[in-house]
């Protein structure tokens, strides 16, 4: 039922307006974006979003997003912006409120930034203007296609300062929703033993799926993850405590860095070029084989996170991966043979 009016509603509402302008940015008092994304992409909307408002000062902005990113839409926005979330399935109560409050509030602009679902375009079709997001295709880096959106500049690159010295509490987060950038039961047993050996003494927690929590035999601590509000603050509050993260590319690995966080990134296919932020805490490290590749090939078995984890990963060298230039972004074949 709730589908079929966030269709219809943009069946009427279907709008064609051109191009954003920085006039209208200027001119609009009031701006909201909706955010229902994977949770990545949700991490790396609101960042730049706090640019945007940043570079907008004096304006009210609202936001709306599901009930798991809300913690992390409070703890990156502050009191910058009125966050709002809903479950469209198990409280549509909570949604007629907010579109309540959205129509009183005459919104001038509206923006889904990373968001394709029809909830996302429903709520900025509430705006007197808005703008469809449509940097879904193609490769660029991530963070990027957002501020192309939004009319903001790019940053230059800032690589991390950090040493790895006394680490008491650490978090790694093995997993990804494609398999191709997730580390399999034995590679994460092989990280976690040299986690073990370097920092005996540490707090090692592992986070997880529900299905990878099951499956994985791992030893120490775990964290389950889980599409709620309480669990999602649970996590905030671990990345917290924590002295380093290491993370595959995935949500976690862009919460911890925006969090200000220690962090190693783990990657395979995925370059750090398209992915991590200009701007970072995260040490990438991948197969040197992979240099200057954007990996296209979609494995059940990725050979470069194999060869990875042969490595020392907790040897934090920075390397500045936005020197390669001709970057070969798709792949027919796998580069390591």
């Amino acid at each position: 039922m709730i589908n079929y009016l966030f269709r219809r509603r943009l069946r009427k509402f279907r709008e064609e307006t051109g191009e954003l302008t920085p006039r209208e940015l200027d001119q609009a008092r009031k701006v909201l974006f909706a955010l229902f994304a994977r949770y990545g992409d949700v991490i790396i909307s609101l960042s730049v979003i706090k640019e945007f408002i940043k570079k907008y000062p004096g304006k009210k902005y609202f936001l709306v997003t599901s009930n798991q990113m809300y913690p992390y839409a409070r703890r990156l926005l502050g009191g910058q912006a009125t966050v709002m979330s809903f479950n469209k399935r198990r409280n549509p109560i909570k949604l007629m409120e907010i579109v309540s409050l959205l129509k009183r509030e005459k919104i001038d602009l509206g923006f889904n930034p990373w968001s394709s679902g029809n909830e996302a375009k429903f709520i900025i079709s509430l705006a007197r203007k808005y703008y469809l997001y449509n940097g879904f295709q193609g490769i660029s880096n991530l963070y990027d296609r957002v501020r192309n959106y939004l009319l903001l500049p790019h940053a230059d690159r800032i690589l991390p300062a950090w040493q790895l010295e006394k680490v008491e509490r650490l978090v790694i987060c093995p997993c990804s929703t494609n398999v191709a950038k997730s580390l399999d039961p034995e590679d994460l047993l092989k990280l976690w033993r040299q986690v073990r050996h370097r920092f005996p003494a540490a707090k090692v927690t592992i986070a997880l799926p529900p299905r990878e929590a099951r499956l994985y035999k791992i030893p120490g601590q775990v964290f389950v993850f889980q599409k709620s509000k309480a669990a999602s603050q649970a996590f905030l509050n671990l990345l917290e405590e924590s002295d380093l993260v290491i993370s595959v590319d995935a949500g976690p690995l862009h919460l911890a860095d925006k969090l200000g966080l220690k962090t190693i990134g783990l990657f395979g296919p995925t370059s750090p070029l398209g992915v991590v932020d200009r701007v970072t805490q995260v040490v990438a490290r991948r197969d040197p084989g992979l240099r200057g590749f954007f990996c296209g090939k979609k494995c059940q078995d990725p050979r470069c996170l194999r060869r990875l984890l042969a490595g020392d990963l907790l040897d934090c060298q920075v390397t500045d991966y936005d020197e390669v230039r001709g970057e070969v972004w798709e792949l027919a074949r796998c580069p390591l043979g």
